[in-house]
């Protein structure tokens, strides 16, 4: 892309920095020199995205409570939006679900496009939700899902190894009994995180004990209420809990704080996803910190990828994630 950049500034003579106001769409450049860069960029084909004109962003939800407007969404429309527009494209959010009266002419307005490459949110999807989006005449990108049954091209965080981490911290800090709190409403997403949790206990020789591990709904006020009914039970408490998300982990810590478990006093907690919210929990929220907006810039890349050559190989994208170590962790050792 830089070596473009160079070319598109010795064709006209602008310097970067202007090609890079022109490209970002920055205010204060003049409409003629505008035209002049994207005129080149275009020739060269900086800007070839074959026969699509905008980027369609399509928000497809089952349930809609896991796939809610949340900081993670915001980011990743963000990514989509900002990178769509550096290429030339601009970026149309369409909204999809399952159950709504006008679901069926959604879908099959998405099933004839013709102008539109789609990054596709299938957060909430299954296998089965996805057979309309087999055998388009546009490019599709799967976004936040994988499916092994199909060869979808997709871009997704590294569920599964990132609970690796997550434990790897916990045992580190002395931790040995160790639970893991779930989500009641299935996605993958969450499947390759509670495997990838088993696989790093087992990892440190360490048991996954039943008893500390239990699901709870996906927002945070229903997680709380369910852990608020779990706690009641007075069950056989771990050290520590690895908890599928944010959203439920915010839940959770309200109600073991309020059925007198102090964290991390009494039990230490690590999330998922580094929420906005994660840094003014009471304690702040150790946390896995995922790419947010980047998930969304390489989702249209590889769009753009594809539109440049429909022979293209399929590729599989996982963004390493990191963790964000705060207060909810306590060295126990």
């Amino acid at each position: 892309m830089k070596a473009k950049i160079k070319t598109i500034s010795n064709m006209t003579g602008y310097s970067l920095a202007t090609i890079s106001n022109v490209l970002n769409n920055k205010k204060g450049v003049n409409s003629n020199t505008a035209e002049t860069v994207l005129r080149v960029a275009r020739e060269i084909g900086y800007l070839n995205v074959a026969s699509i004109t905008s980027i369609k962003l399509v928000m497809y939800q089952k349930s809609g409570q896991v796939l809610t407007n949340t900081p993670l969404i915001a980011a990743l429309m963000d990514g989509v939006e900002s990178e769509g527009h550096i290429n030339g494209l601009d970026t149309i959010i369409f909204h999809i679900k399952q159950g709504e009266k006008d679901f069926q002419s959604k879908l099959d307005k998405l099933v004839l496009e013709r102008n539109s490459g789609l990054i596709l949110l299938a957060t909430e999807l299954e296998w089965l939700d996805m057979q309309p989006f087999l055998n388009l005449s546009v490019p599709v990108v799967v976004l936040d899902a994988w499916f092994k049954e199909g060869n979808f091209d997709t871009v997704l965080m590294n569920n599964s190894d990132s609970l690796y981490i997550s434990v790897t911290c916990l045992v580190k800090n002395g931790h040995r009994k160790i639970g893991y709190i779930d989500s009641s409403v299935p996605i993958r997403n969450f499947y390759y995180r509670k495997n990838g949790f088993i696989r790093a206990m087992e990892s440190y020789g360490l048991a996954v004990d039943g008893r500390y591990c239990f699901s709870l709904a996906p927002t945070s006020n229903s997680a709380y209420e369910d852990m608020r009914r779990y706690l009641a039970g007075k069950p056989v408490m771990p050290t520590a809990y690895c908890i599928v998300n944010d959203i439920i982990a915010f839940g959770a810590m309200k109600a073991l704080e309020e059925g007198g478990y102090h964290i991390p006093d009494d039990i230490s907690v690590i999330g998922f996803d580094n929420m906005p919210f994660s840094e003014i929990t009471s304690p702040p929220l150790t946390t896995i910190n995922v790419p947010k907006k980047e998930l969304g810039q390489i989702a249209v890349r590889r769009l753009l990828m594809l539109c440049d050559d429909e022979n293209e190989a399929h590729t599989k994208t996982q963004l390493l994630t990191n963790l964000v170590s705060r207060s909810s962790v306590k060295n126990i050792t």
